[in-house]
C-alpha cells in the first residue's frame, strides 16, 4: 500500500520522463509489483500495489463493489438537489452513467467544501468529471480508503507499507462477491 503524493502517475514507467510510482518504490520494495487501479497525476492517497492477480482482480472488478472513500474539496457549495444527483448517478460528459455514490459534506467554508465520497467504480477521472458536470471544480481530491483499510496505515505521501494477512483480509472482507460467496 502506498500513499500516492500529488504529481506522480499511478504508472511503473513513463515515456515523457515524468515522475511514477518507480520513483517512490525504488529501493523499498525488492518484488516486481503493479497498481491496482489508478490515482490521476493530480490526486493522492491510497493505492494498492501487489503481486497477487488475484486480488487486483478482486480489488479492481466492479462486481466486487469494494468502496473507496474520497475526501473532496470544491470551489463553492452544493445545494440538495446536486447531492442527490451525486446519490442518484450522474450522467457524464462522455456518456458514462456513475453508479449511485454515498455523499456527505465533511467541512464548509466560504469558498470551499469538502465532502466524503464513496464509490466502488473507478471510471477514468470519474470523481472530477461528476463535479464538472454540476458545474464545480476539484481543488482537491484525496483516496482516504479502500474497502477496510484506512490512509492512516500510511499517513505520509510517498509513505509504503506491506500489508499482512490481517490487512488483506479487510479489504476482502469489503467485497460484495466475497460475501455472497462468489
Amino acid at each position: 500500500m502506498i500513499n500516492k503524493p500529488a504529481g506522480y502517475l499511478s504508472a511503473m514507467t513513463d515515456d515523457r520522463g515524468r515522475k511514477t510510482l518507480s520513483d517512490l518504490i525504488a529501493g523499498k520494495i525488492q518484488e516486481r509489483v503493479f497498481h491496482v487501479g489508478r490515482l490521476d497525476q493530480g490526486t493522492s492517497g491510497l493505492l494498492i500495489l501487489t503481486n497477487d492477480g488475484e486480488l487486483a482482480h478482486l480489488v479492481s472488478h466492479p462486481a466486487s463493489e469494494i468502496e473507496k472513500a474520497y475526501l473532496v474539496k470544491i470551489r463553492g457549495k452544493l445545494d440538495d438537489i446536486q447531492l442527490q444527483a451525486i446519490r442518484d448517478g450522474i450522467t457524464l460528459e462522455d456518456g458514462f452513467t456513475t453508479s449511485p455514490a454515498r455523499v456527505s459534506i465533511a467541512r464548509s467554508d466560504r469558498d470551499t467544501t469538502t465532502l466524503r465520497l464513496i464509490l466502488h467504480e473507478g471510471h477514468k477521472r470519474e470523481i472530477r468529471e461528476m463535479f464538472k458536470a454540476l458545474g464545480k471544480s476539484v481543488v482537491s481530491l484525496v483516496r482516504v480508503s479502500i474497502g477496510g483499510l484506512d490512509i492512516s496505515i500510511v499517513p505520509r505521501p510517498g509513505e509504503i507499507k506491506k500489508l499482512g494477512k490481517k490487512e488483506i483480509d479487510l479489504i476482502k472482507q469489503g467485497s460484495k462477491r466475497k460475501n455472497q460467496g462468489r
